[in-house]
Formats: C-alpha cells, sequence, structure tokens
C-alpha cells in the first residue's frame, strides 16, 4: 500500500503545473484538471489501491465482530484490567505437512490479533499435537457466500463445518486490541472516534472537540503504550492566534520534552513544538514546491519558519536563499537547521524581522542589485566585443546595456530563476501590496519592461477559503492586495483539506512591470480599499484568529 501511495504521490509530482482547479458554470472551482496523459497511470495505480482498500475494509469489519468488553464504554480513567475479555474462535486441524500446500485457500481467513497466533500449537493432552496445529480463522471471513468454491472444499477437506466451526478459546487482553479498537469502545456511540493525530518526531499532537475532553488524559495514556516511538502526547488548547504562529497545548501523557527531530525528503529538522510552528501535513506541499523550483534560483522565504522549504531547495536545487521569520526561536532553529543539513556557507541567508519589512529592504534590495550588477556586467561583456578597453568602460558613472533574451543567449552571462514563498496563510495576501514600487528606485535606464522582465520573481502565495470560493473571488482578493488587475498567468490551486468547508489554497504568479515600478504614492490609494475588504466575510478569520492580525 506504501508502494502504490508513492507512485501516487510521484505521479502528482511529475504533473507540475499540469494541475489546475477547473471552474463549473457557476465559477465555483469542484474539480482537478489533469493532464490526459496521466490518466492510465492514475487509473492503474487506483484500481490496485481499490483492491487492496477493498480486501483491507473486508477484514477489518469482521474483526469488529470481535471488540473490547461493553463495560469499558464511557471510562474515562484507563484501567487496563477491564479490557480482558474471553472470545470464541472458530478453528480447523491442519496436517503439519499440508500447510505449505494450502494456506493459498486459507491465508486470508486467517484470525489476526495483535500478539495472538493465527496458527497455534495444539495442547499437550491433544494426540495430534506432534502433527496437526490448529488454524484460527476470523469469524467474520467465513460467511459461506464470501468463501470460493476451493476455499470451501479445502476447508471441508479438513474437516471444519461451515455451518457449525468448532470453536476454540482465546482470551484478549489490553495489549491485543489496538489504539482504534480501544478509542471506539471507549468513546459514546454518538461521539466522532479519535483515531488519527499529528506525529512530529516523539511527539504526539492532538486537536481534541470539546466533547472528547472528558477522555483526553485516558486518550493521551493509550497512544503512550500503542506506539513505543512516542514519548510525548499534547493536546492543542488554542488556535494559532498570535504573532508568532505558536499555540498553547496541554500535556495528555509522557514526558514534557517538546524539543524533537524529523526527517522529511532527506532533510533533518529540529525544532521545539511548544515555540515554533510546524505541520507534518504540508510535507507533499513541501516537496511540490521544491520540485517546482528550478536549480541554481534565487529563492525568498519570507515566512520560513525552521525552514521547510528553504533548506531543501538549498541543499538539493543549489539555490541562493533569503529566508525570513519574525519569531526569534524559528530564527534559531532555521540557523540550527541549516547546520544540521550541511547547508554550504552562503546559500542561506538567515534574517529574524517582519515579512512586510523584509520585503521592503532584503528582497527589494537583491533584486535592485541583481539588475544593476547584471547590467553592468552585460555592458562590459558588449563592450569587449566592440573593442573597448577596461578603463573607457570603468570610467562611465554608469552604463546600462539593455537585457533581453536575444543578447542574454548571446553572451556567457545567465539570469536564475527567482521564487518568492510566502506561507502564512491566514494573511500572506495582506502583504502582496509590499511589492508594489518595489524598483521604483531603480536607475531610470533600468525602467524598462524587457529588462526587468528575466529577473521578476514567481510568487507563491497561501490562503485559506472555503469550498464555496470561486476562482475570480480569489483572484479579487489578490487584486484588491496589489491594487492592479491579476496577470492572464494567475493560478489558484488546492493545497489541502483543512476543516469542514475551510481549504488552504495557493495563488502562483509572476511580478510585472507596472506593479514594481508604480508611484509610491499609489500606495495609499488603494489602503482604504484594501481595509475595506478585508472586513467581508471572504477574508474573516474566527475571533481567535483576527487578534492575531492586531497583536
Amino acid at each position: 500500500m506504501n508502494r502504490l501511495g508513492s507512485q501516487l504521490a510521484k505521479i502528482w509530482r511529475s504533473s507540475g503545473r499540469t494541475l489546475s482547479r477547473r471552474e463549473d458554470q457557476d465559477g465555483k472551482f469542484n474539480a482537478l484538471q489533469v493532464d490526459s496523459r496521466l490518466i492510465p497511470r492514475l487509473r492503474n495505480v487506483l484500481a490496485s489501491l481499490q483492491s487492496r482498500y477493498i480486501d483491507k475494509i473486508n477484514m477489518e469489519s469482521s474483526c469488529s465482530q470481535i471488540t473490547p468488553p461493553d463495560t469499558v464504554k464511557g471510562m474515562t480513567q484507563l484501567s487496563q484490567e477491564a479490557f480482558t475479555k474471553v472470545v470464541k474462535i472458530p478453528a480447523v486441524k491442519i496436517p503439519k505437512s499440508q500447510i505449505n500446500n494450502t494456506q493459498k485457500s486459507w491465508k486470508k481467513l486467517l484470525f489476526k490479533k495483535r500478539g495472538i497466533k493465527s496458527i497455534a500449537e495444539l495442547s499437550d493432552s491433544d494426540p495430534e499435537k506432534k502433527t496437526h496445529c490448529l488454524i484460527l480463522l476470523d469469524p467474520g471471513q467465513l460467511q459461506t457466500d464470501s468463501l470460493s468454491e476451493e476455499q470451501k472444499i479445502t476447508l471441508q477437506k479438513f474437516g471444519l463445518d461451515l455451518d457449525n466451526p468448532d470453536t476454540f478459546e482465546v482470551k484478549l487482553d489490553y495489549n491485543n486490541w489496538s489504539f482504534p479498537e480501544i478509542i471506539r469502545a471507549v468513546l459514546p456511540s454518538d461521539a466522532d472516534s479519535v483515531t488519527s493525530f499529528t506525529q512530529i518526531g516523539h511527539i504526539a499532537h492532538l486537536n481534541l472537540k470539546d466533547v472528547i475532553l472528558p477522555y483526553k488524559y485516558l486518550i493521551g495514556n493509550v497512544i503512550l503504550d500503542k506506539l513505543p516511538i512516542v514519548k510525548t502526547v499534547v493536546n492543542k488548547v488554542s488556535s494559532i492566534d498570535n504573532t508568532y504562529r505558536n499555540f498553547q497545548m496541554e500535556l495528555l501523557a509522557g514526558e514534557e520534552k517538546y524539543i524533537t527531530q524529523i526527517k522529511e525528503h532527506g532533510s533533518v529538522f529540529e525544532l521545539d513544538f511548544s515555540k515554533v510552528y510546524w505541520n507534518s501535513r504540508l510535507s507533499t506541499e513541501h516537496h511540490k514546491i521544491v520540485d517546482l523550483v528550478e536549480k541554481g534560483s534565487v529563492v525568498y522565504d519570507v515566512f520560513a519558519g525552521i525552514g521547510p522549504f528553504s533548506v531543501p531547495v538549498a541543499k538539493k536545487k543549489h539555490c541562493i536563499v533569503f529566508a525570513n521569520d519574525l519569531n526569534p526561536s524559528s530564527y534559531e532553529y532555521l540557523m540550527r537547521n541549516i547546520q544540521l543539513n550541511k547547508i554550504v556557507s552562503g546559500k542561506i541567508k538567515a534574517f529574524n524581522m517582519d515579512g512586510r519589512d523584509f520585503i521592503k529592504t532584503v528582497v527589494k534590495n537583491d533584486l535592485i542589485d541583481r539588475i544593476v550588477r547584471y547590467s553592468t556586467d552585460l555592458h562590459k561583456t558588449s563592450s569587449e566585443d566592440v573593442g573597448e578597453t577596461s578603463e573607457n568602460v570603468e570610467s562611465d558613472t554608469f552604463s546600462c546595456t539593455q537585457i533581453t533574451n536575444e543578447n542574454l543567449e548571446s553572451s556567457n552571462i545567465s539570469v536564475p530563476f527567482s521564487y518568492v514563498i510566502m506561507n502564512l496563510p491566514a494573511m500572506a495576501i495582506d502583504f502582496l501590496d509590499a511589492f508594489k514600487s518595489i524598483l521604483h528606485d531603480l536607475p531610470s535606464e533600468l525602467k524598462k519592461p524587457d529588462i526587468l522582465e528575466p529577473f521578476l520573481p514567481y510568487i507563491y502565495c497561501y490562503t485559506f477559503s472555503t469550498q464555496d470560493t470561486s476562482l475570480k473571488d480569489m483572484e479579487d482578493r489578490v487584486k484588491v492586495a496589489v491594487g492592479q488587475s491579476m496577470p492572464e498567468s494567475c493560478n489558484v490551486r488546492l493545497v489541502r483539506n483543512v476543516a469542514p468547508k475551510k481549504e488552504m489554497m495557493c495563488v502562483s504568479f509572476k511580478l510585472w512591470p507596472d506593479l514594481v515600478l508604480s508611484s509610491c504614492n499609489e500606495d495609499n490609494d488603494d489602503k482604504k480599499k484594501q481595509e475595506d475588504f478585508a472586513d467581508t466575510e471572504l477574508c474573516k478569520e474566527p475571533d481567535n484568529k483576527r487578534q492575531k492580525l492586531i497583536s
């Protein structure tokens, strides 16, 4: 199953930009548009997944007939002894010499439970102990309508009465039940089951609903018992409602130890989960962006956190990275992760400042620097081609050769791609206005679209939306933020479903000359419009998240 999942992920990544959300007649985007060349591969993988999934569901549904005692329902304080239960399991004797020859007929029918051997030894008092063994069968799998003729014949050959099979008593205790089985048995039948959580190294992170809170310590202890790798279990008790993107948590079980390490796509990250932001569910998105970035590019990571984008693009794509985060702890662990991953000195330049200031200073200065430098280098190359001496070139106060694709190709000078990553979904769009006038201070000789075009970065801006949000609504939000119409190249895609009717989206586009060269005086003209738009229902966050915007 893991291998098939990897194949699906590989197909998804190889699709690059061929995947986008498609709008229906009402302007709502409700489907993924996939490159037709990928469809046969997807069908094959999905068919295999479906077959295995059905087998797994059938097995789980049959095993569900054997559950923990009813008396544990509503338990809030864990009592392991209360989970002991004696059950009767269908069984058949099979000669040991026949196991290899016949297992094809009964292997999928085996009773599978943690700590219980499906093929058991007979008791010492049984005269056939040396020559035979006992095959325990899943009662749910012995429905005659689910057995093939070959299976029926084989089982009946060994004396199994399908209508009234012999049974074998098995004692099950707390150690034999899985985490999902225990939780389903304990929680009220009308409560949502808690069978999933996020794991960050040795930390299990839960986000329990109010109705489940009376059972939180029991849940924490069961996770600790069932997953040896987990040493700390915490529950989120508040939303991400502060400037530094972390949240309050309570310890449910285990050690109060929040510094951990995780590995993601070949990179290692150290973090203090109580002080910095980390979301393991974004692992696929991290990898997708790293794949999209061209080798040797320049990357500006505005809300870098501890480096899930910055570290791998520097490590795998040999990019020059400017990584920033306002949280001092995130900055500390970003620096630590640069060392852990042995990033070449100077490949990642880290900053601890406000995102808007980062755009208006670091990003701006580097863009201007590169444009002037490349233009000057190109001018020198052109001058040497026509026989000018270096002394004559250096004597000019400023000389400019227009940077175009044609003269770049004719020289040995190449302009790297550049990207801006803005992973702060709750408010990243509100920072887009910082790109207005960002190149207004360029020398007038360089304020030409043809010159700027190779240097303007691609933007990957993350945001939240409702399922009812249309592509036009999303583009309007960006349009209001920047005060100009969006280019046709603007793309909106689904990243993941965060909650019912709430999705994480990525808006991507390339900056355009009119925006970056606009007059600084135009900023205030659009500020009122942006504030008005931020009050609409589309942009509203829950109260505890809106506090973040003004804290």
